[in-house]
């Protein structure tokens, strides 16, 4: 535990958990989840907790609307609000990556902790309501989401070493957000619309893994068994890898680089920053 990386990690752990937006996001996420699974079959006429199946599919949209708003937002304001701390961490005998790579983690380990914290009060109640048949799928949902966490952290840090002024790294951080959610969705409309058939699959498939939102949805109703609500991107995929496990590989493929990239981008951009 003495290493300079984990104390690192650990100390932006404890910075971020006394933050009041930290402990507000995570309740509110939970009191969300603890919303939709009571009532998210309402509008059918049946009001209680779902079992964890129905429960799963009805959180994958809230999940993709809100984590990565909220690892943006945590990550970007991690770096940039204390510039002095991150001044004193790089004057110590330790490498540049070092210090990156601890507060990286002290971030990824504030945002897996509060989604897994929102995650797990409507999954107890729900044990004990209703009872463990589905629990597999609200499992694998979580794990995704917290790989959704990941990709979104690594794309605020990015942005924190690019935008050095604050205003100007959040305003950046909720535009990523914007354009996933919104932007990019309607950019895939529009494409079927315009593009030939032939062409379209293509565009369709290489569209849906350039966005890691929709990865994971996709990902999230595999795991769910609800390939009926595939918009036109999933369906693609699925026509042309022809089986599920193929769409998990690729979809997972997706996310790992989405993961990985962003971090090594931020590295090289630190390692040449001048403080």
């Amino acid at each position: 535990m003495n290493h300079p990386l984990l104390l690192i990690a650990m100390q932006e752990f404890t910075l971020n958990r006394r933050n009041k937006w930290v402990t507000s996001f995570a309740g509110l996420f939970a009191f969300l989840t603890l919303f939709i699974s009571y009532f998210g079959m309402v509008t059918s006429g049946y009001s209680g907790f779902q079992d964890f199946a129905r429960t799963s599919t009805s959180l994958i949209n809230l999940t993709g609307f809100v984590i990565p708003l909220f690892a943006l937002l945590l990550g970007v304001f991690s770096f940039i609000s204390n510039r002095e701390y991150l001044e004193l961490l790089v004057a110590q005998p330790i490498s540049r990556m070092q210090v990156l790579m601890g507060k990286y983690l002290g971030l990824l380990l504030t945002l897996l902790i509060t989604t897994i914290a929102g995650f797990s009060i409507p999954g107890i109640l729900i044990s004990f309501t209703i009872g463990p048949a589905g629990i597999l799928s609200y499992v694998t949902v979580i794990l995704f989401s917290l790989l959704l966490a990941v990709v979104f952290s690594g794309c605020a840090i990015l942005i924190a070493q690019i935008a050095n002024r604050q205003q100007i790294a959040l305003g950046v951080a909720i535009s990523v957000w914007i354009f996933f959610e919104v932007v990019y969705g309607l950019a895939m409309l529009g494409a079927t619309l315009y593009l030939s058939p032939a062409v379209l699959k293509s565009v369709l498939t290489l569209g849906l893994l350039g966005n890691p939102i929709d990865v994971f949805r996709v990902l999230s109703l595999l795991a769910v068994g609800g390939a009926e609500f595939f918009g036109p991107a999933g369906a693609t995929l699925m026509k042309l890898v022809g089986s599920e496990a193929w769409a998990v590989f690729l979809g997972l493929a997706a996310l790992l680089t989405w993961s990985v990239l962003p971090v090594v981008f931020a590295m090289r951009l630190f390692s040449r920053q001048n403080l």
